[in-house]
């Protein structure tokens, strides 16, 4: 039996079930929803609001640091000579550098073979880089010039050689083909030795797998490998002085300073000056304070109010961030005490608040400050009591994992979880009502229908009555 909703009572059993459902629902439906994306937004703008902090955290940590106010400049005379770095304190200064030799690695070259599929012999390599060895095991799956090189280049143990098998010309119009050993690093105490335990029982001698031997050491025996390229160290003079190096990477022959070497000069002396880095360290300073400018620029975008349009930020009115601004404001502004330096303040580097409590720099009299007085301005970051240090301890308890951010972030995703448990309820009950509606509106469009089932019946007989009784 099809049961159509109203039609023994006319009513539009269909349309009054939604309407009532919809009054009882909407509202509640629309609030939480309301109140879901605007914890949404708060939870994205102290997302925000944490990257914004850690980029200022890690600058202030910087600045915490008295090693920012060492940095120092090293340049050369000629950079394409060689070139500088320093790191740590160093002294200042300017130092006469020649260089004179290149370090080289050490190169060796094999007899020439027909191709590299030719078999050279079996047995065990031993080859030794500097005071470090290692075993190459050659029997009749690698006996060829490519075999070997491929065992030494896949020894697991391989302690810093390189094989490369190069096809020349054998002088008589042809080719051949020999096996290039190299070691990978520069230096005399890099050279490369190789003995052999030949299974052919003569481990020196110019046939089988000994064709490899190479130890300079044993004076009585000849070499059977070629030296192609010898290992040398750079050597270079500092102030006079012979400096040897087994890279062309020179470091702390000057301490704290590493020269990378570029090309042999011999003869001409290029000066190396090292000085304060003050541009450095003034960029350091500028990042500082615009991290400290982005910051406060983001707290007030996030908690504006604009009277004119009734604009109202998403974190208007919280207390983190109001806390949060007047602790680095008030840290920023506060005087730094227990120094004795002559700079006490951020306004004495010539660094100043404007009205919307951003800060703006005097460059003249911060270049001043940095050029005359550089510790003095280190003890105001970076003392116990500096700018730099009282904010980084501030700022890593709102940034710090389970810090001050995240517990107000997981408060609002509780808050988001909640609403959305209200909403499924608010659905179930809403179901729940519309079905109870509909069964109530049912049982009144039943009774309806019998009630005019018997209104006309009843008119029926009453009709019939009257015709009766009419006169005829």
């Amino acid at each position: 039996m099809i049961s159509v909703p109203g039609v023994g009572s006319g009513l539009d059993i269909n349309a009054i079930v939604s309407g009532l459902v919809a009054a009882e629902g909407d509202a509640k439906t629309s609030l939480l929803a309301r109140k879901g994306s605007s914890t949404q937004s708060e939870i994205s703008a102290f997302g925000g609001l944490k990257s914004i902090l850690s980029t200022f955290q890690s600058r202030s940590t910087i600045l915490k640091s008295a090693a920012t106010f060492e940095q120092n400049s090293a340049n050369s005379a000629d950079a394409t000579v060689y070139t500088a770095t320093t790191s740590g304190s160093v002294a200042a200064g300017v130092y006469g550098i020649e260089v004179r030799d290149f370090a080289e690695s050490h190169k060796l070259l094999t007899a020439g073979y027909a191709d590299e599929d030719t078999v050279v012999g079996t047995g065990t390599l031993t080859i030794s880089v500097g005071a470090s060895s290692f075993d190459v095991t050659i029997d009749s799956n690698n006996n060829t010039l490519a075999g070997i090189r491929s065992a030494i280049n896949d020894a697991t143990d391989n302690t810093g050689v390189s094989a490369t098998i190069t096809n020349v010309d054998d002088g008589s119009g042809g080719t051949e083909t020999k096996l290039i050993l190299s070691s990978d690093k520069t230096g005399v105490a890099n050279a490369i030795t190789i003995t052999v335990d030949d299974d052919d029982l003569a481990d020196t001698d110019a046939s089988g797998l000994s064709t490899f031997y190479y130890d300079t050491a044993d004076a009585t025996t000849p070499e059977q490998l070629t030296q192609i390229n010898a290992a040398i160290d750079a050597e270079i003079y500092i102030e006079g002085q012979k400096v040897l190096s087994a890279s062309n990477t020179v470091v702390d022959a000057i301490q704290g300073v590493t020269l990378t070497l570029l090309k042999e000069d011999t003869g001409n002396v290029h000066d190396l000056t090292i000085a304060t880095d003050t541009a450095a360290i003034k960029d350091n300073i500028e990042l500082f304070v615009s991290n400290y400018n982005s910051t406060i620029s983001y707290m007030n975008s996030v908690t504006a109010f604009d009277a004119d349009t009734g604009s109202v930020g998403i974190l208007l009115g919280d207390s983190t961030i109001r806390s949060l601004s007047n602790q680095i404001r008030t840290q920023i502004n506060q005087t730094v005490t227990g120094i004795s330096g002559a700079y006490t303040t951020l306004v004495d580097l010539g660094i100043t608040s404007t009205s919307d409590g951003t800060l703006e720099i005097d460059d003249t009299a911060l270049d001043n400050a940095l050029s005359t007085n550089l510790d003095d301005v280190a003890e105001l970051f970076s003392s116990t009591n500096g700018v730099a240090t009282r904010l980084e301890s501030t700022l890593i308890q709102y940034t710090q994992a389970d810090g001050i951010l995240d517990s107000k972030t997981t408060g609002l995703n509780d808050t988001v979880n909640d609403i959305n448990d209200d909403l499924e309820a608010l659905d179930r009950s809403l179901t729940a009502l519309e079905e109870r509606l509909f069964a109530q509106f049912s049982a009144l469009d039943l009774l309806m229908t019998q009630l005019n089932s018997t209104s006309n019946f009843l008119t029926q007989q009453f009709d019939a009555i009257r015709r009766i009784n009419e006169p005829r």
